[in-house]
């Protein structure tokens, strides 16, 4: 079965369409859904944006649903008290920080001035501690099974051609679940 040139052309640009527009839908849709965020989630995102940020050929922490993981995170009892307080205080210190200097709130400041606030948090141990935290929350939301709410469609594992294990885990079967047996 042969094709002419401009069927082939049309169903190319059709294909490649299909691959960019998800990634595209994908933060559409999570740029809604930000919008209804409040302190100190919205802050958090913002942050881990700022920590890993999407790029033309890799997911960031938007697309990879870094802030999602570390809602489902804090709200398990996988987490113990002390450091769920830790990281939701960590939001509190920042805008403390962030209105001592320019007086707004991390979330209003531009990009510029939140790198720069970023930095200063970072030159204090409890600081660069919150910083720390918040990278292996979303390098676990980057790399952990989708089922713990990151790594939408494996869109991590695709990223670094990573094949998961088998059996993975069912829903009912979340590690911070299997701890309350």
């Amino acid at each position: 079965m042969f094709i002419n040139r401009r069927t082939f052309l049309l169903r190319v640009s059709g294909f490649f369409t299909t691959l960019l527009l998800p990634s595209f839908i994908v933060r559409a849709s999570i740029k809604r859904s930000t919008n209804q965020l409040t302190d100190p989630w919205f802050t958090i995102n913002i942050v881990q944006d700022h920590l890993f940020p999407s790029e033309t050929d890799s997911p960031g922490a938007i697309e990879i649903n870094a802030l999602t993981y570390l809602q489902n995170l804090v709200a398990s009892p996988a987490l113990d008290q002390d450091e769920k307080e830790f990281i939701l205080n960590g939001v509190k210190w920042l805008n403390d920080l962030s209105l001592e200097k320019h007086e707004a709130v991390f979330t209003q400041l531009s990009k510029l001035q939140q790198t720069d606030m970023l930095n200063q948090i970072t030159k204090s141990k409890a600081g660069r501690r919150w910083v720390s935290r918040l990278l292996t929350y979303i390098f676990e939301a980057l790399l952990g099974d989708p089922v713990y709410g990151g790594n939408p469609d494996g869109i991590g594992w695709k990223w670094l051609n990573h094949h998961p294990g088998f059996p993975r885990p069912p829903k009912r079967k979340l590690y911070w679940n299997l701890r309350r047996v």
